[in-house]
Parts: structure tokens; sequence; C-alpha cells
């Protein structure tokens, strides 16, 4: 796979440029063709997240791979908890870091009307899935979407760096 190798070669590029001492997270995603259909290939490494947004409803499509969330599967926590739990930071896999990386892969299909919300942990950390749900439903164009919850996120607190992309469907 295509998008495999090239993660391959930015954890390599990652660990020779810091000597494998830093890491970064990483979500993304690439359209497809299965058959007919055009789909999401949806991927992460880390608590960088991407979210399916559509007919009022928001999906998390990635898993974070942090202490909290493998704490809150194995029922440590709730999900009250997750948000301020003091390791909520404290990540389990990391491009560039670590002994191996492996990232996760989910596909969904694209429609007509979605919203692909791509964003760093800087946003949901910040930022309730109701919030970002609320601010997504509004109407407004990516780019003001985008602006808006970069400057929703830094006024509750802004205590990481916020990357936020977001990518209206108009065709399916």
């Amino acid at each position: 796979m295509e998008l495999q190798a090239c993660l391959d070669d930015a954890d390599e590029r990652i660990r020779e440029a810091t000597d494998a001492k830093a890491g970064t997270t990483l979500t993304g995603a690439v359209l497809v063709e299965a058959g007919q259909r055009l789909q999401w290939l949806v991927f992460n490494i880390g608590d960088s997240r991407t979210y399916l947004h559509q007919d009022g409803r928001l999906r998390q499509l990635t898993r974070d791979h942090s202490q909290v969330q493998e704490m809150f599967e194995s029922g440590m926590i709730t999900a009250e908890e997750l948000r301020d739990h003091p390791n909520r930071n404290v990540i389990t896999r990391a491009l560039g870091a670590g002994d191996l990386f492996s990232g996760d892969y989910t596909m969904a299909p694209v429609e007509a009307g979605q919203r692909l919300l791509i964003c760093s942990d800087g946003l949901t950390g910040e930022l309730t899935d109701q919030q970002i749900a609320d601010i997504l439903d509004a109407g407004r164009s990516p780019q003001d979407t985008v602006d808006w919850l970069i400057h929703q996120a830094l006024r509750e607190g802004g205590r990481d760096n916020v990357t936020v992309i977001v990518v209206d469907v108009r065709e399916g």
C-alpha cells in the first residue's frame, strides 16, 4: 500500500532527525475507489482524530492511541473521566518514536452533504464533541468553520497546538 510506504518513510525520517527521542501524532484521509464508489480511507497514529459530520451527527472515525483510551476501554474510567484525566496526553503510539509503530485504518463511504474534520488533540482537548458538532452544523464555509473551531479552542484554554482541516463533500 502506497500510504503505508509514505508512513514508513516519515517514521524513519523522524527517527533519524530526533534520534528516536520525539514523535508526532498523525491522522488524515485519502479518497480511494472501491468498486463504483469513492471511499474515505482514514488513518491515524496517536490521538489526533478524524470525524465525519453528516445529517447533524458527528461520528469519530479514528480511535485514540492513548493511556486514557485504553483505561476507558478496559472499564477503569468512565467517559466523563476521559476528558480531564491527568494522563489524557500520554499517547501509546507515535510516528517516529518507540520500537514499532502501527497505524489504524478505516473506510467510510463518501456521500454528498458530508463534512470531514481532521484535527489535532489541541481541538478535541478543549472542545466537546457537541461543541464541535454545533460549529460544524452552523452552515459556514470550510475556512470560516476552521477559523471558528480554532478560535473556540484557544478561547477555552488552547493548551496545545490546534490544527484543523474541514472538507465539504458536495457530490457523492
